[in-house]
């Protein structure tokens, strides 16, 4: 079985529906975006990037410190992460997430029409 990546159809839907991203230096990519629309913004995941050939549980978990902090610099208050992968979200983030009202979206392929005409 192979992969499909549901989060670019999702991100352009996004745009299409007047959704503009935010650049904020040092934190979004082309992997990790932040988009926004009136005065609400949300943080988008498409792919997370570790190293396969050393352990990548420290890896994974360094993404997700450094994504409490992009979300700290933002106003974010939901976050799409891509599903059917090969990590876990750490209970750390879903901990920091329930306590700053942050609610955390898991897109895949059998829930993405759920989420097709997101406002």
């Amino acid at each position: 079985m192979l992969q499909i990546n549901i989060i670019r159809g999702f991100l352009n839907r996004l745009r299409d529906r007047g959704w503009k991203n935010i650049n904020l230096r040092g934190y979004t990519n082309n992997d990790i975006q932040i988009l926004k629309r009136g005065d609400k913004s949300i943080v988008v995941i498409e792919s997370i990037t570790i190293d396969p050939s050393v352990d990548i549980n420290p890896q994974a978990e360094e993404f997700f410190r450094n994504l409490i902090e992009l979300i700290e610099h933002g106003t974010a208050k939901e976050i799409f992460l891509p599903g059917v992968g090969d990590i876990s979200i750490p209970a750390f983030f879903k901990d920091w997430c329930d306590k700053n009202d942050v609610k955390i979206n898991i897109l895949t392929l059998n829930n993405f029409q759920d989420f097709y005409n997101y406002n």
